[in-house]
């Protein structure tokens, strides 16, 4: 049975007042039983022992003053002990560590994207530990290089554990070096979709990562969206900029617990805060239950009234790379529009080689006909440059679909949100003020990761995500490319497909735009 995810804050709603919801979770270090040591080795890779300025306070002192105030609903927070294994320990006692005096267990399920990647014992793991009755959550070690990627990863974490119960969170480890190479968005984009697509399976999630990490590699919405698991060693409590549900406080912890079998001091100890066996399924520490609170759904944007005349058609986007087509072939597959590439860059001879040919021949064979640019651009004015090349090579046609900007996450990787925005909105309302209708291009991390919102309210959206659901997006997008990898008969080899949800040739004739 699946437990659903519920959302910390509605939890918190009822079970304390506003003020103390306002609270950060930071918490001097107790010893869990006669633990008086504390590795000084941390998993943080900036080796770091500084701690919060001031006086860290104990939120537990807190807890406990509101409920002597006379508020007599449960208390959902708890402290509890715990450990976190994977197959790196090896057969384990899980009686004896137990009787060492831990409260839970969390439990590797696996890495990377594939379900042969489960750890060797997971299964082995759950049984014992869920045998001698202690509470269960796992993790799942990110490799993920994309949002795709981690999408693939959050399908296979969850074929390996959809027969499970889970009385604490399934939280994504997010750690390995390479993402000291990849931009805030990039890694927010990759956390968000791995933690959204399980919370849409009705898990409870959150994210696990070292301290320093947490504070520069990851938006903070995502600690408003999940919550948080803490790494960061030798200190008296993380020096975490946010609220965090637990602490990862050592990696050396193995003389502190019995059943533990491996060479070395290496186990990790962790403390939590919250009663999540109470948050996720309703179980009280006394043993009795309660239904848990339903979370919030998120859902898309309503899209405006006239949408409802729209049967959602299907269309392709083209460029040289797709070489010689026969439009003809293309047209007999219930293929309705083309966008077509015009070109790239700030010079004549970046013209797509196809673009004239593939116009003349799509509007031939009765297709809906629009175009994109690929920019490069680092500037507004590097912007204008090329969107006054791209009104050049579209001048005298006409197009049924907007025309499109692509600004890549991977060009525009050493500007700021509000720099790439202005890169765009420069492009955009040059060709808008030609008479064109202007749309940006991108992936869903970038458009909401890396842009001032307010741009979609100015310009037509296009958003791809390679998924089998329809990304949930803060404004309206009118096309969604859901494929890099269609087989179109009269086209050689992998092409890019798209639904489009807007009435576009009607615009365009009812407004005198793009030709008409």
């Amino acid at each position: 049975m699946i437990k659903k995810k519920q959302v910390l804050s509605a939890v918190l709603s009822i079970a304390i007042t506003v003020s103390v919801m306002s609270i950060p979770v930071y918490a001097e270090s107790v010893p869990l039983n006669n633990y008086n040591t504390i590795s000084s080795e941390s998993k943080d890779r900036e080796r770091n022992s500084v701690e919060l300025s001031g006086e860290a306070f104990n939120v537990f002192d807190i807890y406990q003053a509101h409920l002597e105030a006379g508020n007599p609903t449960y208390n959902i927070y708890r402290e509890s002990w715990g450990i976190d294994v994977s197959e790196h320990q090896k057969q384990i006692d899980w009686q004896a560590v137990k009787d060492s005096g831990i409260d839970f267990a969390i439990i590797r399920a696996g890495y990377g994207r594939e379900v042969s990647q489960i750890d060797k014992y997971f299964i082995q793991n759950m049984k014992g530990a869920q045998s001698v009755g202690l509470d269960i959550g796992t993790y799942w070690y990110a490799y993920a290089d994309s949002v795709e990627d981690a999408y693939k990863e959050a399908d296979a974490c969850y074929e390996i554990i959809k027969d499970y119960d889970f009385q604490y969170p399934v939280y994504y480890d997010i750690e390995e070096r390479m993402y000291d190479n990849y931009s805030e968005a990039e890694v927010t984009a990759i956390i968000d979709a791995f933690c959204s697509r399980l919370q849409e399976r009705g898990y409870y999630v959150g994210v696990y990562s070292y301290r320093s990490f947490l504070n520069k590699n990851v938006y903070d919405f995502i600690f408003d969206k999940y919550d948080v698991w803490v790494a960061e060693y030798g200190v008296s409590s993380p020096a975490f900029d946010h609220e965090y549900q637990m602490w990862q406080y050592t990696d050396s912890g193995k003389s502190q617990v019995n059943g533990i079998f491996t060479e070395g001091e290496a186990l990790d100890l962790d403390r939590c805060y919250v009663d999540y066996p109470y948050i996720i399924t309703g179980r009280k520490n006394d043993g009795s239950t309660q239904t848990p609170v339903e979370p919030p759904v998120e859902t898309p944007v309503d899209p405006p009234s006239y949408i409802e005349q729209i049967i959602e058609t299907r269309g392709i986007d083209v460029s040289a790379w797709n070489g010689e087509i026969d439009w003809g072939k293309v047209a007999a597959q219930n293929i309705d529009f083309a966008i077509i590439r015009a070109g790239y860059g700030k010079y004549e001879t970046q013209k797509d080689y196809y673009f004239e040919q593939n116009y003349i021949n799509a509007k031939a064979a009765g297709l809906d006909v629009g175009a994109y640019w690929y920019s490069y651009a680092q500037s507004p004015e590097e912007a204008v440059q090329e969107a006054q090349l791209f009104c050049k090579f579209v001048d005298g046609h006409k197009f049924e679909y907007p025309l499109y900007v692509e600004l890549d996450e991977s060009v525009c990787r050493g500007l700021s949100n509000s720099e790439a925005t202005a890169v765009l909105n420069a492009f955009c309302s040059y060709v808008q003020s030609k008479g064109y209708f202007i749309g940006i291009m991108g992936s869903e991390s970038f458009l909401k990761y890396r842009l001032d919102s307010s741009i979609f309210d100015k310009y037509a959206v296009w958003i791809f995500s390679y998924s089998d659901t329809a990304p949930v997006f803060s404004k309206f997008y009118g096309m969604w490319q859901y494929s890099s990898e269609g087989n179109i008969d009269g086209i050689h080899g992998n092409v890019l497909c798209n639904y489009c949800y807007d009435i576009y040739p009607q615009i365009m004739k009812d407004a005198h735009l793009n030709g008409y």
